[in-house]
């Protein structure tokens, strides 16, 4: 027995001794240069696309296992003028091999590789370089078998463990990388060149550290951290991460936290984020040649965020997190679950913020005239242009979505419009979308605004009722439009129905009734009971007057429905000390067209007076304004031939008389 395990070890000994002196010299005698064409064509057929090495291929088994090689090319496919996809300039690695074979301890030497680069190109046509074409077409029974397999896998519990005992790494280096992006189309070039990356200290037992240099645009950006320890078995466990971003000289974030069991199936993770204050206007600039415009230039100058951020692979929530935006302040917190939905709950809650302060300025640029087509006899007339076919919108993520949140704010300033102490809730669940309620302060008013969206049929349908109590509409229209027009202490009550997602949809299904009151106001720019003298005046029935700068007024008020996009009222009225003027008729919102009757009225001696009621006609941009002589006349004679008879005894006019009276009640003598 003895002899046999003696006369089997040496064997064996002698077996693992040819080994390795075949290992050292078969590389000696087989020069795999010559396999370099059959390599080359094979990767070509299995990519789709040409692929060559320039360089000498060398490779060594023992004691170090090393494989290098230079001048790798990945071509483009037909189209594309560029030769290389990507290019590699060199590539060195080397693995002691007996440590990995006899205790599966992992020992790299050298990892190196020079000059990757990367050429993404978008052509003129819309063709890109990245996408590979399909080389094979799977049958039926490939696809049923490979599902088959994929259900077999996720049947089957996987072992997550490496077959690897100790990890050690001595050199790891990327240099001198690129990732370069071409749009044919636009002639725009852009990328990230000198991309250097290298680990130290890789291992299972250590904290591995690594550095990551580059440019964008020129402008430098270095990450640089830790993670780890592993562990022994890496993907159990928890793992410290430490990463510290800087950027264009400007920008600095810190992520620092940890994950737990990442190859688990629900690995989890905390982290606190923390972007210090830095100028977006300064990055910007540096990114873009043509320079931000913004309505203030003192905007953007100082941002920064901070939240700490936990979550699994199932939903995440982000706490305590503050965002600063120059004088703003925002402290907020959001939770998503079920990402296929999602589900969202969120608080936000903003001090104050003038939106005004961030709207970018145009200029308007001068565009050449266009010339005028001319058309022969022997020339075509150009086909007429067809309607364009409406898009169809997809609501099908807002009918999955489910959100809970509130937003307050503080002051909000919107087109010049401050606002104070808004409220809102919004909520959205199985297609339904409601803002219930939104209030503010306004102006020493009170607004109130209810909104629904409903999107559980093709055709969304909306529904808003909204309540405005005792605003100051005077300030707020001038500090929309810088300009004085009205005054008074405004209320309204809107309801409002519609149908649709383009504009024409919705005016011809709007529905809807409101009451609009204004108290103790005035009109500036408008003299109504002076232009009604001058109108009697044109007639020669009443001396003309200079106008004064505005109507007073006690009261404005309207009841007013919508049906199907057409706006109609019949109790309008404006009630001044000496005038009382109301109106009657309707406003065709989709056709835009006008048409209403002013009919004034005056208070003091009305029977010694003359009313002189005016149409309103045209469209909204071109409104026309006429007297109504064909009303003013019918209700005279009416008035004459209805009017009350005399005491007893009095004589009855004759005809000629009473045209004399009629005549003279129209034009007031």
């Amino acid at each position: 027995m003895k002899r046999f395990v003696k006369w089997t070890i040496l064997i064996l000994c002698i077996i693992v001794l040819m080994t390795v002196i075949g290992l050292i010299i078969a590389p000696n005698f087989i020069d795999i240069n010559k396999y370099k064409p059959t390599i080359e064509d094979k990767v070509a057929k299995a990519i789709g696309r040409p692929f060559s090495i320039d360089g000498n291929l060398k490779l060594r088994l023992f004691p170090v296992a090393k494989v290098s090689f230079s001048d790798l090319h990945i071509g483009n496919p037909k189209g594309f003028k560029e030769k290389d996809f990507v290019s590699l300039k060199s590539f060195d690695v080397q693995i002691k091999l007996l440590p990995l074979l006899l205790s599966r301890d992992l020992q790299v030497k050298r990892f190196v590789m020079k000059e990757p680069k990367v050429l993404l190109i978008k052509a003129k046509n819309g063709n890109v370089n990245w996408q590979f074409e399909k080389l094979t077409t799977s049958s039926s029974k490939e696809i049923e078998l490979k599902e088959k397999d994929v259900e077999l896998k996720r049947s089957t519990k996987v072992s997550t463990e490496l077959p690897l005992k100790k990890l050690s790494v001595d050199e790891f280096a990327i240099t001198d990388a690129a990732i370069l992006w071409i749009d044919q189309a636009t002639g725009k070039k852009t990328g990230i060149t000198g991309i250097n990356l290298r680990l130290k200290n890789v291992s299972f037992t250590k904290p591995v550290g690594f550095e990551l240099t580059a440019k964008l645009e020129g402008n430098p950006i270095k990450i640089i951290g830790q993670i780890g320890p592993l562990g022994k078995t890496p993907g159990k466990g928890i793992v410290a991460v430490n990463i510290n971003l800087m950027a264009f000289k400007e920008l600095n974030l810190s992520l620092k936290g940890k994950v737990k069991d990442i190859s688990s199936q629900n690995p989890s993770y905390e982290f606190a984020l923390n972007l210090r204050p830095f100028s977006l206007r300064k990055v910007l600039s540096k990114l873009s040649e043509v320079p931000l415009r913004l309505s203030d230039p003192n905007a953007l100058q100082k941002i920064s965020l901070s939240a700490h951020i936990k979550g699994t692979a199932k939903e995440v929530s982000i706490k305590q997190g503050i965002f600063v935006l120059d004088q703003s302040k925002m402290n907020f917190w959001l939770s998503a679950k079920e990402f296929k939905k999602p589900n969202i709950a969120f608080d936000i809650n903003i001090d104050k913020i003038n939106i005004d302060r961030y709207i970018p300025v145009t200029y308007k640029t001068k565009t050449k005239p266009k010339k005028k087509v001319v058309i022969t006899k022997k020339s075509k007339t150009p086909a007429p242009k067809t309607a364009k076919k409406a898009v169809s919108i997809d609501y099908t993520p807002l009918k999955k979505l489910e959100m809970d949140g509130k937003i307050t704010v503080g002051t909000l300033i919107a087109k010049k419009i401050r606002l104070q102490n808004i409220y809102a809730k919004i909520m959205a669940k199985d297609g339904l979308l409601q803002i219930k309620p939104m209030s503010m302060d306004m102006y020493k008013g009170k607004m109130l605004l209810n909104a629904m969206v409903n999107v559980k049929d093709k055709i969304p349908v909306t529904k808003l009722a909204m309540n405005i109590n005792h605003v100051l509409i005077g300030q707020l229209i001038k500090d929309m439009i810088k300009e004085e027009l009205l005054t008074g202490n405004f209320d309204m009550k809107l309801v409002l129905n519609m149908k649709g997602d383009t504009p024409e949809q919705i005016i011809s299904s709007l529905n809807g009734n409101g009451d609009l009151l204004i108290k103790d106001g005035a009109i500036i720019g408008i003299d109504l009971s002076g232009m009604i003298q001058n109108i009697k005046a044109a007639f020669g029935l009443a001396k003309a007057r200079k106008l004064k700068k505005k109507t007073i007024f006690s009261v404005i008020k309207s009841k007013f429905v919508i049906k199907n996009g057409i706006f109609q009222t019949k109790e309008t009225q404006l009630i001044s000390p000496n005038l009382k003027v109301s109106s009657i008729g309707n406003a065709n919102l989709k056709k835009q067209t006008l048409n209403f009757r002013i009919n004034p009225e005056y208070i003091k001696n009305p029977e010694k007076s003359i009313s002189v009621p005016v149409i309103v006609s045209g469209t909204f941009s071109s409104p026309r304004f006429a007297p109504d002589l064909k009303g003013i006349a019918k209700e005279t004679i009416f008035k004459k031939l209805f009017k009350k008879k005399t005491k007893e005894g009095e004589k009855e006019n004759s005809i000629e008389e009473m045209g004399k009276e009629l005549l003279k009640g129209i034009f007031g003598r």
